[in-house]
């Protein structure tokens, strides 16, 4: 029995393979699952995109944080005028003022004048109520956050790669199936249209056939589509332009390693909330929004800068340059409300984000209370999909000797055969659902292993 069992699963991975190198073009690459992850992490949109985000918040960041130091600026400027206080001005700023230029002709009338001016400025801002400050720490906090979302985005990807990839190795199983079911019960409406013909049994039972065999072909069709349906999901998960790229390797049999129990629920929750990724991202917004708290409170403050220039000036006849220095002390008095409203404003997004902390709390625990239930069911559902297979097997065989022997009718032969069609594809299920679930499980705790992981 167990070199009948080895040569029925050799054969059926032969099958397998024959099946997908038929269905897959031949140009297509066949993929591993460790290189469908690796290529969804490296071109699945979505998280390309949130990749940008991270960045953008990383800039905003160092902008923040650059805000904290002294501005320099130049300017350059030309300008003509006829106006006489800027004729005189450029006169003095260049020192060039002659006794002449008191004339009253001349300083009520001094034609247009050129004047050329270069400045160097630096403005530092000493103190600002803590506004400055408050704002670098929320974008760093920010920045922290969008970093980890890309993280758990990443996790997401790869378990999402993975489950389609599965789907796809198992959609082909079941294809194989559906063929298998098709070609037997083939077999039985030509034999009974055969031996209806020569008069050896009633129409009944080659009505009752055809039924079947219409009931089968139904049924492949059916796995076709859930094929193409797993084709899409997983090229769309991979960042592929077609579906036919997808194309993935034969299901290595039906071994599959079944794992350990997983520890105590509460033992997984207390871990989930130590490395989920997203959580830890809500508690940095969290943070920050805090931070715009008393950034809001500085418009109540007074704020402190300092300003240093260096101006060269040239009006076409002289040339000169001149320092300054100055100290600018600034309090708003008044605003009509506009900084009351803002502190509440901003008290309230915290009050929000702390919310969303419990929330995201409340979140992680629920999916590893579901992972786990789920992960246990399909420990189960698999053992017991698995027995039943061979259970259907021997009850095929057992009614097919029966039925050569002339000792039952076709359609105990055609419900044993269907019965074992549906152990099968719950076998499918069960196997995808054990594999998955593991997965899951892990996803849920923060801790699923990124296969192939090549980071940007």
């Amino acid at each position: 029995m167990p070199d009948r069992q080895s040569a029925l699963c050799a054969r059926r991975l032969i099958v397998a393979t024959c099946l997908a190198l038929v269905m897959a073009p031949a140009s297509a690459e066949i993929f591993t699952r460790e290189q469908a992850v690796r290529h969804a992490l490296e071109h699945n949109p979505e998280l390309l995109a949130m990749r940008e985000q991270a960045a953008a918040a990383g800039s905003r960041r160092d902008a923040a944080q650059g805000a904290q130091l002294p501005q320099v600026g130049l300017n350059l400027s030309a300008s003509s005028s006829n106006n006489a206080l800027d004729a005189f001005a450029g006169r003095l700023n260049t020192r060039s003022v002659t006794a002449q230029d008191f004339d009253p002709a001349r300083l009520n009338n001094p034609g247009y004048r050129e004047l050329y001016l270069g400045q160097i400025g630096l403005r530092w801002s000493l103190y600002t109520g803590g506004r400055v400050s408050a704002r670098a720490e929320g974008a760093a906090e920010m920045a922290k956050a969008a970093g980890l979302e890309f993280e758990r985005a990443r996790e997401l990807t790869a378990f999402h790669a993975l489950q389609s990839y599965l789907n796809v190795q198992l959609a082909e199983q079941g294809l194989i199936v559906a063929e298998e079911a098709v070609s037997s019960a083939r077999q039985h409406a030509d034999t009974t249209a055969r031996l209806a013909r020569e008069g050896r049994i009633v129409s009944s039972d080659k009505l009752t056939a055809e039924v079947h065999l219409a009931s089968m072909q139904t049924g492949r069709a059916q796995a076709r589509t859930r094929l193409e349906r797993a084709r899409h999901q997983l090229a769309r998960v991979m960042g592929l332009v077609a579906p036919a790229e997808a194309s993935v390797a034969p299901y290595p049999g039906s071994n599959v390693v079944v794992p350990p129990e997983p520890a105590d629920v509460a033992t997984l929750e207390q871990r989930a909330l130590a490395q989920r990724r997203d959580l830890a991202a809500a508690q940095a917004v969290q943070v920050a929004a805090r931070t715009q708290v008393d950034a809001a409170r500085a418009a109540h403050l007074p704020h402190i800068d300092v300003i240093a220039t260096h101006n060269r000036y040239d009006n076409g006849d002289a040339n000169d340059s001149s320092n300054s220095v100055m100290g600018v002390l600034a309090l708003d008095l008044y605003s009509g409300g506009q900084a009351s409203a803002g502190v509440s404003a901003a008290a309230a997004e915290a009050k929000q984000a702390e919310w969303q902390v419990r929330a995201r709390t409340q979140t992680v625990r629920q999916e590893v209370r579901d992972a786990y239930q789920a992960l246990r069911e399909a420990r189960e559902r698999h053992g017991i999909a698995t027995g039943n297979v061979e259970r259907a097997r021997e009850t095929v065989r057992q009614v097919q000797a029966r039925y050569g022997q002339g000792r039952t009718i076709l359609i105990d032969l055609l419900q044993a055969e269907r019965a074992l069609v549906e152990a099968r594809n719950e076998e499918l299920n069960a196997r995808l659902g054990l594999e998955v679930g593991e997965a899951a499980l892990a996803l849920a705790q923060g801790t699923i292993a990124l296969a192939g992981d090549a980071r940007p």
